[in-house]
């Protein structure tokens, strides 16, 4: 067999097998070592780059991701009109902002975009690529800018884990957005509009946001999600200087409201005593320090 030809021989072997279920995997790794240019070990390597090849064409790219959160954004805002406040707006950025720089996505297509929604309702919520919800009515509840950082902190933890994205399927939405880009392609080079039906490509893209915005207005993340956003949320704090504790404060402050309050982030998140016992558990919390007294008198001013 020709050297050109074993290469796709090897690779369409791979890649059929890495797209089936296990048996089927475990077969075209047998039928890979039978040529007798590669031993077992060997096959199963090759299989296993083909699955990640496979894998990485149902990934969003930034750039799907921020047109996704955008989407997501509107349905949000649709729900909830923002707080027209640029003071109390550009001190959100601030404090979501120093979070954001030590996080492992400091940088998204878009960039992170911070905004309070106009609502006593007491909630957070955050879109896939960077953008970052929180109610007028949890603001007023939180008794520093630390408390604050921690709830901007768990929410960017959820785009930096894409558990947004996580909730559709990324391979029917990677392939629309593809196609999207694939008829742009084609009538900027030809300079020539072509009629396309764009119905189906548009439902697919509607649903998938749809399908987001319910999770995160109504369904929920799974608890799994929940605490892996509180404890990286926690690692984010104090990398960022402020006290990890203070997210332990804001659940014990949410655990005294679930008696009264409803709806909103009480629908859609774990009993924060869960929450808190899953972080005494697993984060190492450093000792008590003094709150900064800057950061006490700013965020007095805003909270008002």
């Amino acid at each position: 067999m020709r050297r050109g030809r074993l290469a796709s021989y090897l690779a369409s072997v791979a890649l059929l097998s890495a797209c089936a279920n296990q048996n089927l995997s475990q077969l075209g790794a047998s039928v890979l070592s039978s040529t007798g240019y590669v031993d077992q070990q060997q096959a199963q390597s090759i299989l296993s780059a083909g699955n990640k090849i496979v894998k990485s064409q149902e990934a969003l790219t930034p750039e799907q991701e921020y047109y996704l959160g955008r989407g997501v954004s509107a349905q949000v805002l649709d729900r909830y009109p923002p707080k027209l406040d640029s003071v109390k707006t550009k001190y959100l950025n601030t404090v979501g902002q120093s979070v954001v720089l030590v996080s492992d996505l400091p940088e998204t297509f878009g960039g992170y975009h911070f905004a309070v929604i106009d609502s006593s309702e007491i909630n957070a919520v955050s879109a896939p690529g960077g953008f970052v919800y929180v109610s007028s009515g949890l603001i007023k509840l939180l008794p520093s800018e630390d408390a604050l950082a921690a709830v901007l902190a768990h929410e960017v933890a959820h785009v930096v884990k894409r558990h947004g994205v996580n909730a559709i399927s990324n391979s029917n939405l990677f392939s629309t957005l593809t196609d999207f880009s694939k008829q742009a392609a084609t009538v900027a080079a030809s300079q020539v509009y072509t009629p396309v039906d764009l119905g189906p490509m548009t439902a697919i893209f509607t649903e998938s946001v749809s399908g987001v915005t319910e999770k995160l207005l109504t369904k929920g993340y799974d608890r799994s999600q929940e605490y892996e956003a509180d404890l990286y949320a926690a690692t984010l704090l104090q990398r960022a200087g402020y006290d990890p504790r203070s997210l332990l404060e804001v659940l014990k402050i949410l655990h005294a409201q679930a008696e009264t309050a409803s709806g909103g982030w009480f629908y859609t998140h774990p009993a924060p005593s869960d929450r808190i016992e899953e972080l005494e558990d697993d984060f190492r919390f450093p000792a008590e320090s003094p709150r900064s007294s800057v950061r006490a008198a700013r965020f007095k001013k805003i909270r008002g």
